[in-house]
C-alpha cells in the first residue's frame, strides 16, 4: 500500500482505531531499531500540501512560510530552524508575502504533501527541492507543472537544474 493511500484510509479511521494504530507503529519501531518512544515522537516531520503552490503571485519560499506561519501556527524561530534559514529572512519573506497575498490558501488538497526537510536542504532552491521530490515520487513534468500551475518546460528546466546541482 503506498504511503499517501495509508494517509487517505487513516484520515476515515475513529480517534480510537488512529491511537491503536499508532501504538502498535511505536511498538514496532522500538523493537525493530531499540529507540525509545520519545525518541520516536521527536521525530515529528511537518507536512505542506502541494495545494499552496498554485498561485503566481508567491515565490515557492513565500507559500512554504506563509502556510507554516498561519496555517500550522509556528513561530518565525521554529519556521526558520525547520527550513535551515535566518529569523530575519523568515520574517522578511512572510512580511513581503502577507503584501503580495492578504488571503489565505484555498486549495488546501492533501493529495500530494511534501515535507518540510525537502525545502531545509540549501543545496536546492525551494522550487528545486519540491519538483526533485515530486520527480522522485514518479510524477510527470505535466503533472507537477498542473499541481503547481506552472508551465512543463519551466518544471522540465528546473527539475534539470535540481539534477545537475546534485551531480557536484
Amino acid at each position: 500500500m503506498e504511503k499517501q493511500e495509508l494517509i487517505s484510509n487513516f484520515k476515515d479511521l475513529s480517534k480510537e482505531d488512529k491511537l491503536g494504530i499508532i501504538a502498535i507503529f511505536v511498538e514496532e519501531l522500538k523493537h525493530s531499531h531499540d529507540i525509545s518512544a520519545e525518541e520516536i515522537l521527536q521525530k515529528k516531520e511537518i507536512f505542506i500540501p502541494i495545494g499552496i503552490f498554485n498561485n503566481d503571485k508567491l515565490s515557492c519560499l513565500e507559500n512554504t512560510v506563509k502556510y507554516l506561519k498561519e496555517n500550522s501556527n509556528l513561530k518565525f524561530s521554529k519556521i526558520a530552524k525547520l527550513l535551515n534559514r535566518s529569523s530575519k529572512t523568515i520574517w522578511s519573506t512572510y512580511s513581503n508575502a502577507s503584501k503580495k497575498f492578504p488571503g489565505h490558501f484555498s486549495d488546501l488538497s492533501r493529495n500530494e504533501i511534501i515535507p518540510v526537510s525537502v525545502i531545509s536542504n540549501r543545496k536546492l532552491s525551494t522550487f528545486e527541492g519540491i519538483v526533485a521530490f515530486l520527480k522522485s515520487k514518479n510524477h510527470s513534468n505535466h503533472e507537477i507543472a498542473v499541481m503547481m500551475q506552472r508551465d512543463d518546460r519551466t518544471i522540465w528546466s528546473i527539475y534539470d537544474r535540481a539534477k545537475k546541482k546534485n551531480k557536484k
